[in-house]
């Protein structure tokens, strides 16, 4: 390593160290009891900011009604799973086909012959710690209804609404809430909602009820259903 010398004469040096004792003197006598480092830096300070977009992973899984006898009611159901960074969400179902003078379920070989739908679904605007429009099925109501269960519910205790539908899953047992499938124009068609995050899957299912009259047309039935996970509770 190279090193570079640099030699004062005696008579600079002497004169050097009376100005730098005088300068030192001065600084302390206008600074009080303190010396300040006249060439310290002004520091910058940044801040980062970034906004995380919703993520969001919705799927539906639907077992059928299969065949029907008229006057025996029959079950089947949806399961929905979202796995979602969003912290308030919730999800709106109504039946494709659905509107006034029509039905969800329609005969697939002559659309003017549907099967009869319960009173469609209109929740609280106010949460679902209010009441909606949803009432007890007996067997025998011959008509399309559902209903979110709570047994099957999991990953978001919030989703579960038993203001809206019920605090039992047995059927027929008066603890139970139904209501019909609403219409595409609905203004408010939601059936639950989160309102904190969750890390894990929120799974929940939709359980349908049907009956159908002696009197109903024999044949195949068919109606779509939409499910939408929407961002906000």
């Amino acid at each position: 390593m190279k090193k570079f010398y640099f030699r004062i004469p005696n008579k600079i040096k002497e004169e050097g160290e009376i100005f730098l004792s005088a300068t030192l003197i001065a600084l302390l006598v206008f600074s009080g009891t303190y010396a300040y480092d006249v060439f310290a830096a002004n520091p910058e300070q940044e801040t980062l900011t970034v906004t995380i977009a919703d993520a969001i992973t919705f799927t539906v899984s639907t077992d059928v009604f299969g065949t029907l006898t008229p006057d025996n009611p029959k079950f089947a159901t949806s399961t929905t799973n979202v796995l979602t960074n969003a912290s308030a969400w919730h999800i709106e179902l109504y039946g494709d086909d659905q509107a006034t003078g029509n039905t969800v379920m329609d005969l697939n070989t002559d659309a003017s012959i549907g099967i009869t739908d319960d009173t469609q679904w209109v929740p609280s605007d106010v949460g679902t710690s209010t009441a909606g429009n949803a009432t007890t099925v007996t067997s025998g109501d011959n008509v399309l209804a559902f209903r979110v269960m709570s047994a099957s519910s999991s990953g978001a205790t919030s989703f579960l609404a038993p203001t809206w539908w019920g605090t039992s899953d047995v059927n027929f047992n008066g603890s139970q809430l139904w209501a019909g499938i609403a219409s595409t124009t609905a203004s408010n068609n939601r059936i639950g909602s989160v309102s904190v995050y969750s890390a894990n899957n929120v799974i929940n299912t939709v359980q349908y009820y049907l009956d159908v009259p002696a009197s109903q047309v024999a044949g195949a039935y068919s109606g779509g259903l939409t499910y939408t996970w929407v961002t906000g509770a």
